[in-house]
């Protein structure tokens, strides 16, 4: 095998692992996917993440993988992610609890985990009760915000124009069903 052959073989792995462990990207509105895909050398595994915010406020989303327990059976549950300056608290607290009001004056309530990452950064994210993951993302579909309230007040206010397509690439891309969800 000469140079030139050795190069383009080693051109052509490289692409292929490339195309095998890359990216993708899609903005609906205001929500954006990440599809994210890695050969583990075992099997294919895909990483769907959906969210809203950012740039300084805090994110409002979902992670589902292919590999998880996938919805009808189990529904993926939203979380607000927030992050602070270094040096500086977040506004939630662990073990406080928030309410995820929405347009049409359904609410649900999570409970804060928060804590300093590795980095030395505070973090805060909330989380449903398991059994409450399916009806948040149901409200979430049929409505047009979420106000999130703090036992200090109004934490984040989170347009929800958008999630519906995005749930739809989520369920798209990692193989399962958006009945249940989206109508």
């Amino acid at each position: 095998m000469n140079f030139k052959s050795i190069v383009f073989a080693g051109v052509t792995c490289c692409l292929a692992s490339t195309a095998l462990a890359g990216d993708q990207y899609f903005s609906y509105k205001d929500w954006h996917v990440q599809i994210k895909t890695v050969d583990t050398g075992e099997d294919l595994r895909i990483t769907c993440t959906m969210w809203t915010g950012g740039d300084g406020d805090p994110i409002v989303g979902l992670s589902i993988s292919n590999g998880d327990a996938l919805p009808p059976d189990v529904y993926p549950g939203v979380q607000l992610t927030e992050s602070a300056v270094r040096g500086y608290a977040t506004v939630l607290q662990n073990d406080q609890t928030v309410n995820f009001v929405f347009d049409d004056g359904d609410s649900a309530q999570a409970s804060v985990y928060a804590g300093i990452d590795d980095e030395g950064i505070a973090f805060a994210d909330t989380n449903f009760a398991f059994e409450d993951n399916h009806r948040v993302l149901q409200a979430m579909q049929r409505n047009g915000l979420i106000d999130i309230v703090g036992p200090g007040g109004l934490v984040y206010s989170a347009s929800l124009n958008g999630f519906s397509a995005s749930y739809r690439k989520v369920a798209e891309q990692c193989g399962f069903t958006v009945a249940g969800v989206i109508y």
